[in-house]
């Protein structure tokens, strides 16, 4: 499911990339463009006022036969210093004769003429784009009226380095958009993946979780059914003749309602509803106050148990929810210990901070299982015996830690024991 998801997410990430990319490429590409045309119709009107200005100041010794447009001769295409523009240009008088043309160019004067005749009759200038030939030329025709009469400047260039030039940036935005693509593509696959981790995982856990949920409902219940089977079948016996029956009926509903207890609370952890109840009370007396219960049970179990706790502790929180860290904390080494001891402590460090600690030389936790001792129902050893123990109390011990923002974490060895630590502020 996962696998399909991943690959979807990659191609709809790849569908907006395209898009993304071939817009941007266009823009690029297009505002090159007409900045590029802008700037050369700007030249070519600048250069055809030139023209003018300079041939204007010139006196020129016109010697025009029937078949010749003028002698080779006319003012120079100079913009700004040394640079020139690349073109070519053709003057008209008012009665539309030339006044000077390139003799190379006669086919492309006849053909662009109109537009010199239309600029005259509208007495306006002109800026087109036509094709001469197979060629494609930028035509700017400029009119002038003034004290020397009317005329008409004509400056044309063919495009042709220029469409070469737009083929070879429109090829190489191309190519950086594919592979631009295809490499975002790549990072996107690899980061997807990353984001779907950890809803993967939580999504197995949710599935384990369910499973688990399951299996310590149905247990209880099949105890529950099967002694009460029991009784039922007894026709003639009396409640005091099936006591052991209905007592273990009767301790499987308290395992139950304390299952569901703790599932009500994590639920409404998730769900943002377990409102704090602070107050500021005594961890000290707290902490002796629970373990002074605890001690008898270690000592039926023949367990030492061993109280290190410094007076005067007080801290501001939720007395019912920590009360219950501290229970499932201690409450845990004493049920996983079946030799040796298990010792509770409370200090302050040198930086003032409060430090609970229980430790016990129980059965230990593997290392591989340590990053998970805190997730709902995870077993470490799903063969173990849970000594009546539901698999959610160190899912909530880690809660009620994380909500106050204190720091819980564990530290075991196979065999050796194990160490639980809460740091407070």
């Amino acid at each position: 499911m996962f696998r399909k998801l991943h690959f979807k997410l990659t191609v709809y990430m790849g569908i907006v990339l395209v898009l993304f990319m071939a817009f941007i490429s266009a823009g690029i590409y297009n505002f090159t463009r007409i900045v590029f045309e802008d700037g050369s119709k700007e030249l070519m009107r600048s250069e055809a006022l030139r023209i003018y200005a300079y041939r204007n100041s010139m006196r020129f010794d016109f010697r025009i036969g029937p078949n010749t447009y003028l002698q080779n001769m006319g003012p120079s295409m100079t913009i700004i210093g040394t640079q020139k523009l690349d073109a070519s240009h053709i003057i008209y008088n008012g009665n539309m004769d030339k006044i000077y043309a390139e003799e190379d160019n006669a086919e492309i004067a006849d053909e662009i003429k109109p537009l010199a005749e239309k600029s005259l009759e509208k007495q306006e200038d002109s800026y087109v784009v036509k094709k001469v030939g197979r060629l494609n030329y930028r035509i700017y025709t400029r009119y002038f009226d003034d004290v020397n009469g009317q005329s008409v400047v004509q400056v044309y260039q063919n495009m042709i380095n220029e469409e070469i030039m737009w083929s070879f940036l429109s090829t190489v935005l191309r190519i950086t958009g594919f592979s631009g693509t295809a490499i975002l593509l790549v990072i996107s696959f690899i980061f997807t993946g990353k984001s779907l981790k950890p809803v993967r995982e939580t999504w197995i856990r949710q599935k384990e979780f369910v499973a688990d949920a399951s299996h310590e409902l149905r247990t209880p219940l099949t105890v529950i059914q099967t002694n009460l089977d029991v009784v039922m079948s007894d026709d003639q016996g009396a409640v005091a003749d099936n006591g052991v029956w209905l007592d273990n009926a009767y301790s499987e509903t308290r395992v139950m309602a304390k299952l569901i207890d703790q599932l009500l609370i994590l639920a409404k952890a998730d769900a943002n509803e377990e409102k704090l109840d602070i107050s500021e009370f005594s961890l000290s007396e707290v902490v002796e106050n629970v373990c002074q219960n605890m001690e008898a049970i270690a000592e039926k179990k023949g367990i030492d148990f061993h109280m290190n706790i410094e007076d005067g502790f007080k801290i501001k929180a939720d007395y019912d929810k920590i009360r219950r860290l501290i229970v499932i904390l201690v409450d845990n080494a004493v049920k996983y210990t079946e030799k040796g001891s298990v010792t509770v402590n409370l200090f302050a460090d040198k930086n003032k901070k409060k430090i609970f600690t229980v430790e016990d030389t129980g059965i230990g936790i593997a290392k591989k299982d340590l990053d998970r001792i805190f997730d709902r129902f995870y077993r470490a050893d799903k063969a173990r015996h849970r000594e009546g123990g539901t698999g959610l109390g160190l899912s909530i011990a880690k809660w009620i830690a994380d909500v106050h923002k204190f720091t819980l974490t564990v530290e075991s060895t196979i065999n050796v024991g194990t160490k639980f630590t809460v740091k407070m502020p």
